[in-house]
């Protein structure tokens, strides 16, 4: 270091303690008075938050004030040379009391003659957040990447594999950019030989303006399909549809043949069947053998009194049948055994009300599961058979006429009699005459049922009718 100063002025040369401190504190942003051995002796900052952090640094080792990583750079600012008057600088990391650090590039300087070491510290916590905005920046920019080449990777994977003949072309120019390998057997051709050449190669001179025309007056983001045939006169048919990248529009042909052509007329006819399914008046569940739900068309969102279909999905059919269980376990049982389930008469359970409901449904037999289709019928609105309220009128009145005739005990006997036989017979025909279901309707055991049958003198719905 050369130091130039002026002879004729000798007070130049020498600066008093609190000028030096100013000088210092201006050029750095924090001054530590060292001794010999470390030991900090006065501490010089440039503002409070500093000075909030340092406060107690006065008469500590500068070791003890500073991580475990930094301790040696400590000693070799320490350390000086024979002839060296300073140090270079030395990164250093304080241990701050809330479990942080304070970093600090620190040079110090050797005053042997004054008996102390000055250390003359730039805080660096701007300059670290800014690399650790950077590095975490990178980090972003190379999880993008990354995931950018798995996209890229199962594109061109999909590309490749896929039966379909597809290619990508630009839209103004017909440009072809991209070609797969099943659009390469369809056209037969090479690979290299039709990138960046126009569409129209594979097309006869009758149908090459047919096609240009067809590509332009395609609009964006519509899907739209033209029937052609190629220069050895195959019939095909183009399925077109575009779309934009980085201020382009590209198009994406997809070609089908004539056999190709009748198995998508085929698709189109179940896609007519699936709506008609949706729209029909009756609503329709289809649903496993336990019961869970698989599909269900609007007229059993309007049956329940659902938004949409996201209520039902997931859910089991037995948690919208008023007897649950039972009820489900009669339909599954009747259909497995007899092949269809006819007008079955329960309840649906909707969002506040119970409507009244007459239930079909079928077995369907995949190769993988089972899967069972019901239709379900509002009745509510039907008129009503009364013959049982009139049946049950008849009986009330036949048993008043026993007062006066009985005591009051053997009455009540008799209208529990009369209830309980009631009771039964509902069960056994809602479970059409099956007894294992009725009792567990009625909840008891079917030996109790058996027991009560007998008693009340009841026979299978069959041989009541």
């Amino acid at each position: 270091m050369e130091t130039v100063i002026d002879p004729q002025n000798a007070f130049s040369q020498h600066v008093s303690a609190e000028l030096t401190d100013a000088i210092l504190s201006l050029s750095s942003d924090i001054v530590l008075y060292l001794s010999p051995k470390g030991i900090i002796r006065k501490v010089i900052v440039q503002n409070r938050e500093l000075s909030r952090l340092v406060k107690n640094w006065v008469g500590k080792s500068w070791k003890s004030c500073v991580t475990t990583e930094s301790e040696l750079k400590i000693d070799q600012l320490l350390r000086f040379s024979n002839k060296s008057l300073k140090n270079d600088s030395r990164h250093i990391n304080h241990h701050l009391s809330d479990g942080g650090y304070l970093p600090v590039s620190y040079a110090t300087l050797n005053c042997e003659n004054e008996g102390f070491v000055v250390a003359v510290g730039r805080e660096l916590s701007q300059l670290t957040a800014l690399q650790q905005k950077l590095v975490s920046a990178q980090q972003t920019l190379e999880r993008d990447y990354v995931q950018l080449r798995h996209v890229e990777t199962r594109y061109r994977s999909l590309f490749n594999l896929v039966e379909t003949p597809v290619l990508v072309c630009k839209a103004e120019s017909t440009e072809i950019l991209e070609i797969n390998p099943a659009a390469i057997r369809l056209l037969n051709c090479d690979t290299n030989a039709v990138i960046g050449k126009k569409l129209d190669l594979f097309f006869g001179d009758d149908e090459k303006l047919k096609v240009n025309n067809f590509l332009r007056k395609t609009q964006l983001g519509e899907r739209n399909v033209f029937e052609t045939k190629l220069a050895n006169d195959k019939p095909i048919c183009i399925n077109l549809s575009s779309f934009r990248q980085e201020n382009e529009t590209y198009s994406l042909i997809q070609f089908q043949l004539e056999t190709e052509i009748t198995s998508e007329e085929k698709h189109l006819s179940e896609t007519s069947l699936q709506r008609a399914i949706g729209k029909s008046p009756d609503a329709l569940v289809i649903c496993d053998t336990n019961g869970d739900i698989s599909y269900i068309n609007e007229a059993f969102l309007e049956l329940t009194a659902l938004p949409d279909k996201d209520h039902v999905s997931g859910t089991n059919l037995m948690n919208w049948l008023a007897r649950g269980r039972v009820d489900f376990s009669i339909m599954r049982n009747t259909i497995q055994d007899s092949g269809v389930l006819k007008l079955f008469t329960t309840q649906i359970i909707g969002q506040g009300s119970s409507i009244e409901v007459e239930i079909s449904g079928i077995e369907l037999d995949h190769r993988r599961n089972k899967e069972i289709v019901f239709s379900l019928r509002n009745i509510s609105r039907r008129i009503k058979n009364e013959s049982t309220t009139g049946q049950l009128s008849r009986s009330a009145e036949q048993l008043s006429e026993l007062v006066g005739q009985l005591p009051l005990k053997n009455i009540v006997s008799e209208t529990t009699d009369l209830i309980e036989k009631l009771c039964i017979e509902a069960a056994l025909d809602l479970s059409l005459n099956n007894r294992v279901s009725a009792a567990e309707m009625l909840g008891l055991s079917r030996q109790s049922l058996y027991v009560k049958m007998k008693k009340l003198n009841i026979q299978d719905g069959g041989e009541r009718n």
